[in-house]
C-alpha cells in the first residue's frame, strides 16, 4: 500500500506513497441500498534523529461504510479499534444520492464511489473525495454523474484505479476516472445480450477481464402486482476482456457460461484463479489465467446457496451470506484445485435478512449488514482455523432503515 507523504522535520526529506445484488427492488418502498469499500492512506510521524519514521495505518483504520436503505438516502461510517469492532466516525453520516447501493473506492484511497437509484428509469454514482487519514467523505463537484440505464447497484474498479464499471439495465456504464481528481468521466456504455440483466460484477485481480452474473431482475413499482418470472436461460456468467490501454471492454464477452438460478453477487480469489457465484447453490469455476475463460469445477456445485460471499485475503477460506437461513458460513478452499469445501466448515447467526459481507485486510474481521434491521453484525475470524466468532458486541447500530451494503477500506 503506498504511502502519503511523511510529515517533514528539521534536516528531513519529503516521503512517498500509495459492490446491489439482484432480484426484485421495491423502489417506492425502499430500494436496497449497498455499499462500499474505501482506503486508508497512512499516517507519519518523525524519529529522534529526525528522519521520516516508518508508516503506518491512521488511528480507526481499517474504515468501515454502510449505505442506508431507501428513505434515509445517507453513508455510514465506522473507524474500528483493536478488535475489530466498530465505533462511529463524526459525522457518523454522509449524504448520498437517492437509494444508494453498492459503494467503491480507488486504490490509492483518495475517492469512492456510490450507485444511485434515482428512480425505475434512471440511476447516477455519487461521487467522493475520501480523506485517508480521518476516513471520511466528501461530495466532488459534481456530486454524481449518470449510468447508462437502471443499475443494478454494484459497481467495480479495475486495480489500476483508471477505469470504473456498473451493470445498468442491459449495459455496463464504463467511466474513466482522472489521475488527478479522481472524477468520473462517461464513456460509451457496453451492450450485453441475452435473456437476464447484468447483476453482480468483478474485476480479475490482473486487471485484463470483467465478469458479470446475469438474471432475472426486477424493480417493482410500490402497488405494483407485477412479478419476477423464472428464466433458467437468463442465469449466465459473462466474460469480457478489457483493453489495458484504454480500458475499454471487448464488443461481445470472449465467453459466456451457465450458471445457477437467482444467480447473485460474484467473487474471485486473490490469485485469479478461480471464481465463485452465490445462487440457489454455491457456484465455482477454474479461471484459465491466460484467456479469462471459466470451466466448472468438479464438483461445480456446493450445498449452502446465498447473496454475497467474499474470499480472504489469503485465498484459504470462502465466506457465503445466506438471507433464509440469517447465517454467514466458511468454506475452505483447496490450496491445490481451488476448489470449496463439500460442507461449511463453520457457520454463524447474523442480523435478521443478511445482505452483504465484507472483510477487513487483515483477513481477521468480517461484517455483515440487514436489509430490515438498524444493525450490522461483526465477528472474528480466527487467523489459523478462519472460524467466525461474534465479537462482543455481536451488532453495533447502522441505518435506521436497513442496509445492503459494506465495505472496508485496504
Amino acid at each position: 500500500m503506498p504511502v502519503l507523504p511523511a510529515r517533514v522535520c528539521p534536516g528531513s526529506a519529503w516521503g512517498r506513497s500509495w459492490r446491489r445484488r439482484g432480484g426484485a427492488v421495491n423502489l417506492a418502498a425502499g430500494g436496497a441500498a449497498v455499499v462500499a469499500v474505501m482506503a486508508g492512506g497512512l499516517a507519519a510521524g518523525c524519529t529522534a534523529a529526525g528522519a521520516p519514521a516508518a508508516a503506518g495505518p491512521p488511528a480507526g483504520a481499517p474504515f468501515v461504510y454502510v449505505t442506508g436503505k431507501g428513505g434515509t438516502n445517507e453513508i455510514s461510517q465506522f473507524a474500528s479499534l483493536g478488535s475489530g469492532a466498530l465505533r462511529p466516525l463524526t459525522p457518523a453520516n454522509v449524504a448520498s444520492g437517492e437509494f444508494p447501493y453498492d459503494v467503491a473506492v480507488s486504490p490509492r484511497g483518495t475517492s469512492a464511489y456510490a450507485v444511485d437509484n434515482l428512480s425505475h428509469t434512471a440511476g447516477a454514482v455519487s461521487q467522493y473525495t475520501l480523506n485517508p487519514a480521518t476516513g471520511k467523505l466528501t461530495p466532488k463537484s459534481p456530486a454524481m454523474v449518470s449510468t447508462a440505464g437502471v443499475p443494478s447497484g454494484i459497481i467495480a474498479i479495475s486495480p489500476d484505479g483508471k477505469n470504473a464499471y456498473v451493470p445498468s439495465g442491459k449495459a455496463i456504464s464504463w467511466y474513466r476516472i482522472s489521475p488527478a481528481t479522481g472524477k468520473l468521466t462517461p464513456m460509451p456504455p457496453r451492450t450485453v445480450a441475452g435473456a437476464g440483466s447484468p447483476i453482480g460484477i468483478k474485476v480479475a485481480p490482473g486487471g485484463r477481464y470483467l465478469y458479470i452474473t446475469t438474471g432475472t431482475q426486477c424493480l417493482v413499482p410500490k402497488g405494483s402486482k407485477g412479478k419476477c418470472a423464472a428464466n433458467t436461460k437468463a442465469n449466465t456468467v459473462s466474460v469480457f476482456a478489457i483493453s489495458p490501454a484504454t480500458g475499454a471492454l471487448s464488443a461481445k464477452p470472449v465467453q459466456t457460461v451457465a450458471t445457477g438460478p437467482n444467480a447473485q453477487m460474484i467473487t474471485i480469489a486473490p490469485d485469479g484463479t478461480s471464481a465463485y457465484v452465490a445462487a440457489t447453490t454455491i457456484w465455482q469455476y477454474s479461471i484459465n489465467p491466460a484467456t479469462g475463460k471459466l470451466t466448472p469445477k468438479s464438483p461445480a456445485t456446493v450445498p449452502g446457496g446465498g447473496h454475497d460471499l467474499a474470499v480472504t485475503p489469503d485465498g484459504k477460506n470462502l465466506y457465503v451470506v445466506n438471507v433464509r437461513s440469517a447465517t454467514i458460513a466458511q468454506y475452505a478452499i483447496s490450496p491445490a484445485t481451488g476448489a470449496l469445501s463439500a460442507r461449511p466448515v463453520s457457520t454463524a447467526a447474523t442480523v435478521p435478512a443478511p445482505e452483504a459481507i465484507a472483510l477487513s485486510p487483515d483477513g481477521k474481521n468480517a461484517y455483515v449488514t440487514s436489509e430490515h434491521e438498524a444493525a450490522l453484525s461483526q465477528f472474528a475470524i480466527s487467523p489459523v482455523t478462519g472460524k467466525i466468532t461474534p465479537l462482543s458486541p455481536a451488532t453495533v447500530t447502522a441505518p435506521s432503515h436497513g442496509s445492503l451494503g459494506v465495505a472496508v477500506t485496504p
